[in-house]
Protein backbone atom coordinates (compact mmCIF):
# COMPACT_ATOMS: atom_id res chain seq x y z
CA UNK A 1 0.00 0.00 0.00
CA UNK A 2 1.47 2.92 -0.73
CA UNK A 3 1.30 5.86 2.12
CA UNK A 4 0.23 9.20 0.66
CA UNK A 5 2.41 12.03 1.99
CA UNK A 6 1.51 14.24 4.58
CA UNK A 7 1.31 17.76 4.42
CA UNK A 8 3.07 19.97 6.73
CA UNK A 9 1.64 20.57 9.87
CA UNK A 10 1.38 24.45 10.89
CA UNK A 11 2.38 24.50 14.50
CA UNK A 12 -0.63 25.78 16.58
CA UNK A 13 -3.85 26.87 14.96
CA UNK A 14 -4.37 30.18 13.92
CA UNK A 15 -7.21 30.60 16.40
CA UNK A 16 -4.59 29.37 19.61
CA UNK A 17 -1.93 31.62 17.81
CA UNK A 18 -3.71 34.74 17.75
CA UNK A 19 -5.33 34.39 21.26
CA UNK A 20 -1.68 33.26 22.79
CA UNK A 21 0.57 36.21 20.42
CA UNK A 22 -2.53 39.14 19.84
CA UNK A 23 -5.47 39.06 22.08
CA UNK A 24 -4.09 38.28 25.57
CA UNK A 25 -0.65 40.85 25.51
CA UNK A 26 -2.79 43.62 24.14
CA UNK A 27 -5.84 43.09 26.53
CA UNK A 28 -2.79 42.72 29.63
CA UNK A 29 -1.13 45.92 28.33
CA UNK A 30 -4.13 48.13 28.35
CA UNK A 31 -5.14 47.01 31.73
CA UNK A 32 -1.98 47.85 32.83
CA UNK A 33 -1.65 51.13 31.15
CA UNK A 34 -5.28 52.03 32.05
CA UNK A 35 -4.29 51.46 35.87
CA UNK A 36 -0.86 53.67 35.14
CA UNK A 37 -2.98 56.62 34.28
CA UNK A 38 -5.59 56.19 36.71
CA UNK A 39 -3.49 55.73 39.72
CA UNK A 40 -1.20 58.46 38.36
CA UNK A 41 1.79 55.80 38.71
CA UNK A 42 3.98 57.42 35.82
CA UNK A 43 3.99 60.81 38.10
CA UNK A 44 4.77 58.76 41.23
CA UNK A 45 7.26 56.51 39.93
CA UNK A 46 9.44 60.08 38.39
CA UNK A 47 9.17 61.80 41.36
CA UNK A 48 11.20 59.45 43.38
CA UNK A 49 14.21 60.37 41.05
CA UNK A 50 13.62 64.13 40.92
CA UNK A 51 14.52 66.48 43.44
CA UNK A 52 12.19 69.45 44.49
CA UNK A 53 15.23 71.24 46.06
CA UNK A 54 17.59 71.68 43.23
CA UNK A 55 14.78 71.00 40.46
CA UNK A 56 16.43 68.57 38.46
CA UNK A 57 16.90 64.84 38.23
CA UNK A 58 20.41 63.91 39.63
CA UNK A 59 20.81 61.09 38.25
CA UNK A 60 20.54 62.66 34.45
CA UNK A 61 23.91 62.73 33.38
CA UNK A 62 25.03 59.52 35.72
CA UNK A 63 27.93 57.98 33.68
CA UNK A 64 26.79 54.37 34.26
CA UNK A 65 22.83 55.53 32.75
CA UNK A 66 24.04 57.44 30.17
CA UNK A 67 27.19 55.56 28.45
CA UNK A 68 26.80 52.41 29.33
CA UNK A 69 23.18 51.71 29.22
CA UNK A 70 22.35 54.34 27.28
CA UNK A 71 24.77 53.70 24.49
CA UNK A 72 27.40 50.64 24.87
CA UNK A 73 24.43 48.61 25.01
CA UNK A 74 22.49 49.46 22.03
CA UNK A 75 25.84 49.63 20.01
CA UNK A 76 25.77 45.48 21.21
CA UNK A 77 22.45 45.17 20.08
CA UNK A 78 23.33 46.85 16.57
CA UNK A 79 26.45 44.83 16.59
CA UNK A 80 23.83 41.38 17.20
CA UNK A 81 21.72 42.53 14.39
CA UNK A 82 24.65 42.82 11.93
CA UNK A 83 25.95 39.60 12.92
CA UNK A 84 22.10 37.90 11.58
CA UNK A 85 22.78 40.30 8.46
CA UNK A 86 26.11 38.59 7.81
CA UNK A 87 24.98 34.85 8.69
CA UNK A 88 21.53 35.70 5.98
CA UNK A 89 24.12 37.13 3.26
CA UNK A 90 26.61 34.07 4.12
CA UNK A 91 23.75 31.76 3.48
CA UNK A 92 23.78 32.04 -0.13
CA UNK A 93 27.52 30.37 -0.55
CA UNK A 94 27.52 28.44 3.26
CA UNK A 95 25.49 25.50 2.92
CA UNK A 96 24.68 24.46 6.38
CA UNK A 97 23.47 28.14 6.66
CA UNK A 98 20.94 27.52 4.06
CA UNK A 99 17.85 26.22 5.47
CA UNK A 100 17.89 28.83 7.87
CA UNK A 101 17.69 31.76 5.05
CA UNK A 102 14.20 32.64 6.07
CA UNK A 103 14.00 32.62 10.21
CA UNK A 104 17.66 34.91 9.22
CA UNK A 105 15.93 37.59 7.46
CA UNK A 106 12.81 37.46 9.84
CA UNK A 107 14.82 38.58 12.71
CA UNK A 108 16.70 41.26 10.55
CA UNK A 109 13.52 42.46 9.29
CA UNK A 110 11.96 42.57 12.71
CA UNK A 111 14.43 43.55 15.02
CA UNK A 112 14.93 46.94 12.26
CA UNK A 113 11.51 47.64 11.74
CA UNK A 114 10.24 47.64 15.24
CA UNK A 115 12.88 49.43 16.31
CA UNK A 116 12.00 52.02 13.24
CA UNK A 117 8.98 52.16 14.11
CA UNK A 118 9.20 53.31 17.36
CA UNK A 119 11.59 55.36 16.43
CA UNK A 120 9.32 57.32 13.80
CA UNK A 121 6.07 57.37 16.50
CA UNK A 122 8.54 59.60 18.80
CA UNK A 123 9.94 61.75 16.34
CA UNK A 124 6.65 62.59 15.37
CA UNK A 125 4.85 62.71 18.99
CA UNK A 126 4.45 65.93 20.57
CA UNK A 127 4.22 64.72 23.82
CA UNK A 128 7.28 65.71 26.34
CA UNK A 129 9.79 63.75 28.47
CA UNK A 130 9.45 64.50 32.09
CA UNK A 131 12.87 66.38 32.93
CA UNK A 132 10.86 69.14 30.12
CA UNK A 133 7.21 69.59 32.30
CA UNK A 134 6.90 72.49 34.28
CA UNK A 135 6.05 69.63 37.48
CA UNK A 136 9.76 68.74 37.12
CA UNK A 137 11.49 72.11 36.04
CA UNK A 138 10.88 72.13 32.85
CA UNK A 139 8.89 74.75 30.48
CA UNK A 140 6.28 72.92 29.03
CA UNK A 141 2.87 72.19 30.36
CA UNK A 142 1.95 68.13 31.51
CA UNK A 143 -0.62 67.08 28.72
CA UNK A 144 -1.95 63.70 28.56
CA UNK A 145 -1.20 61.13 25.59
CA UNK A 146 -4.29 61.59 24.11
CA UNK A 147 -4.68 65.28 24.64
CA UNK A 148 -3.83 67.86 22.36
CA UNK A 149 -0.56 70.12 23.51
CA UNK A 150 -1.48 73.93 23.70
CA UNK A 151 -0.42 75.77 20.97
CA UNK A 152 3.09 77.58 20.90
CA UNK A 153 4.27 74.91 22.76
CA UNK A 154 6.96 73.10 21.16
CA UNK A 155 6.71 69.07 20.19
CA UNK A 156 8.67 67.42 23.30
CA UNK A 157 8.96 63.95 20.59
CA UNK A 158 9.06 61.92 23.69
CA UNK A 159 6.70 59.19 23.37
CA UNK A 160 6.92 55.83 23.28
CA UNK A 161 10.32 55.09 25.03
CA UNK A 162 12.61 54.24 21.91
CA UNK A 163 16.05 53.19 24.13
CA UNK A 164 13.96 50.19 25.44
CA UNK A 165 13.50 48.47 22.21
CA UNK A 166 17.65 47.79 22.27
CA UNK A 167 16.47 45.24 24.23
CA UNK A 168 12.68 44.35 23.56
CA UNK A 169 13.48 44.05 19.73
CA UNK A 170 15.35 40.80 21.07
CA UNK A 171 12.16 39.42 21.27
CA UNK A 172 12.45 38.35 17.57
CA UNK A 173 14.53 35.39 18.71
CA UNK A 174 11.22 34.53 20.60
CA UNK A 175 9.27 34.25 16.91
CA UNK A 176 12.82 32.79 15.49
CA UNK A 177 12.72 30.15 18.25
CA UNK A 178 9.01 29.06 18.08
CA UNK A 179 9.45 28.54 14.06
CA UNK A 180 12.57 26.55 14.79
CA UNK A 181 10.68 24.52 17.45
CA UNK A 182 13.67 24.93 19.58
CA UNK A 183 12.19 26.24 23.28
CA UNK A 184 15.18 27.47 25.19
CA UNK A 185 15.96 30.27 22.43
CA UNK A 186 12.43 31.27 22.44
CA UNK A 187 12.45 31.67 26.33
CA UNK A 188 15.68 33.46 25.67
CA UNK A 189 14.25 36.10 22.98
CA UNK A 190 11.04 36.64 25.31
CA UNK A 191 11.99 36.84 28.78
CA UNK A 192 15.13 38.03 27.76
CA UNK A 193 14.43 40.97 25.65
CA UNK A 194 11.16 42.02 27.73
CA UNK A 195 13.65 41.87 30.57
CA UNK A 196 16.35 43.89 29.28
CA UNK A 197 14.15 46.52 27.36
CA UNK A 198 12.98 46.89 30.54
CA UNK A 199 16.02 47.67 32.48
CA UNK A 200 17.05 49.73 30.03
CA UNK A 201 13.60 51.78 29.62
CA UNK A 202 13.64 52.25 33.47
CA UNK A 203 17.25 53.53 33.43
CA UNK A 204 15.87 56.68 31.15
CA UNK A 205 13.17 56.88 34.11
CA UNK A 206 15.31 57.26 36.36
CA UNK A 207 16.85 59.99 34.12
CA UNK A 208 14.07 61.89 33.78
CA UNK A 209 14.28 60.91 29.92
CA UNK A 210 10.90 58.78 30.14
CA UNK A 211 7.77 57.88 31.97
CA UNK A 212 7.48 54.26 32.75
CA UNK A 213 4.35 53.84 31.02
CA UNK A 214 6.57 55.19 27.59
CA UNK A 215 8.45 51.64 27.86
CA UNK A 216 5.44 49.67 28.02
CA UNK A 217 4.13 50.96 24.87
CA UNK A 218 7.41 50.42 23.33
CA UNK A 219 7.18 47.25 24.52
CA UNK A 220 3.58 46.14 22.53
CA UNK A 221 4.47 48.26 19.57
CA UNK A 222 7.40 45.96 19.21
CA UNK A 223 5.32 43.17 19.53
CA UNK A 224 2.83 43.69 17.28
CA UNK A 225 5.36 44.60 14.73
CA UNK A 226 6.97 41.54 15.13
CA UNK A 227 3.88 39.69 14.94
CA UNK A 228 2.99 41.23 11.63
CA UNK A 229 6.54 39.67 10.07
CA UNK A 230 5.77 36.76 11.70
CA UNK A 231 2.74 36.04 10.16
CA UNK A 232 4.41 37.34 6.83
CA UNK A 233 7.47 35.55 7.05
CA UNK A 234 7.25 32.43 9.26
CA UNK A 235 4.01 31.83 10.37
CA UNK A 236 2.54 29.80 7.42
CA UNK A 237 5.95 27.78 6.54
CA UNK A 238 6.63 24.94 8.71
CA UNK A 239 10.24 23.66 9.30
CA UNK A 240 10.87 20.08 8.02
CA UNK A 241 11.75 18.06 10.80
CA UNK A 242 15.58 17.56 10.50
CA UNK A 243 16.04 21.55 10.59
CA UNK A 244 13.94 21.60 13.88
CA UNK A 245 15.75 21.59 17.17
CA UNK A 246 12.45 22.02 19.51
CA UNK A 247 12.51 19.87 22.65
CA UNK A 248 9.22 20.03 24.34
CA UNK A 249 8.18 19.71 27.80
Amino acid sequence: MIETAQRPKIYNSSRHFYLLHLVIPAAAASLILWVIYILGIDERITRLFFNPETRRFPLRDNWFLETVMHHWIKYAVILLGLSVLVAYVSSFWVAMLAPLRRVLVFVVLAMALSTATVNLLKNESPKHCPYDLKIFGGYAPYVALFEKTPRGVKSGNCWPGAHSTAGFCLMALYFAGRHLRNRKLANWGLFGGLGLGFILGFGRVMQGAHFFSHQLWAALICWLVMLAVYELLLRRHSVPEKEAAFQPG
